[in-house]
Parts: structure tokens; C-alpha cells; sequence
């Protein structure tokens, strides 16, 4: 699994409502240096309470994923 940071409000919104749904990302990560595009299953999104402006890690797992276990599921 790879983390990813982001600034962006509407980008964590989007990779929240994927990891709650269990859809697919499409999504690009950028710094001020470089950007990567990511296509996977969001793993969990977390909160950095710890600076200004907020910002998120979002846990990405790639895509094709081997065996996938829902987070729902139990």
C-alpha cells in the first residue's frame, strides 16, 4: 500500500466516498516538485489535525489488487 498527502478538500472528499462506496480511484497526487497519478482502492483516509493548511494521508492499495477483503464485510 502507498500513502499519498493532500491539501485539497475536494480530493479528499472524493477518495472518501470511494473508500465508503469500495470503488476505484483515478485520482493525481502532486507536490510542488512532482505529481503521480494513483489508480487503486482508498485504504483509509486520515487527518493531520497538526498543521495549517489541514491536510489528509490517504492509504492507497493499487489496482489489480490480488485478494480483496471489504472493509465492511465481517
Amino acid at each position: 500500500m502507498a500513502k499519498y498527502e493532500t491539501t485539497k478538500y475536494a480530493q479528499m472528499r472524493r477518495c472518501r466516498m470511494a473508500h465508503l462506496h469500495g470503488e476505484l480511484i483515478d485520482e493525481r497526487f502532486s507536490d510542488d516538485a512532482d505529481s503521480v497519478f494513483v489508480n487503486g482502492y482508498v485504504h483509509a483516509v486520515r487527518p493531520d489535525l497538526t498543521c495549517w493548511p489541514l491536510r489528509w494521508t490517504i492509504t492507497v492499495e493499487p489496482y489489480p489488487v490480488e485478494s480483496r477483503v471489504l472493509a465492511m464485510t465481517g
